[in-house]
């Protein structure tokens, strides 16, 4: 989880934790869900740029924009964004020599 939060900070500029408690899935989605919905109404090309370089797939983009309610969108975002991020480290640690 720690190299998860440390990419949740470089791509969304959440703040660094020192509480290692706080690096739940759980912690971790609330506080992406929370950016994400302050980026759909402050600077929507900055999520929408993040999500690119992310790879999360058009097809899970579209399933979130379409919930319509801000919050719905931005936990259906944040949960594809931690797993699109898990998978490729999980490919990292499994690929790596």
């Amino acid at each position: 989880m720690n190299e998860l939060a440390q990419f949740l900070e470089r791509y969304f500029g959440l703040a660094k934790s020192s509480n290692h408690l706080e690096l739940s899935y759980e912690h971790l989605h609330k506080v992406l869900t929370d950016r994400i919905i302050y980026l759909i109404r402050v600077d929507i090309d900055k999520l929408l740029q993040a999500l690119y370089r992310i790879d999360v797939a058009q097809k899970y983009t579209d399933e979130a924009f379409s919930k319509g309610e801000v919050g719905l969108v931005a936990s259906s975002l944040s949960e594809h964004i931690i797993k699109r991020q898990l998978k490729k480290l999980d490919y990292r640690s499994n690929h790596s020599f």
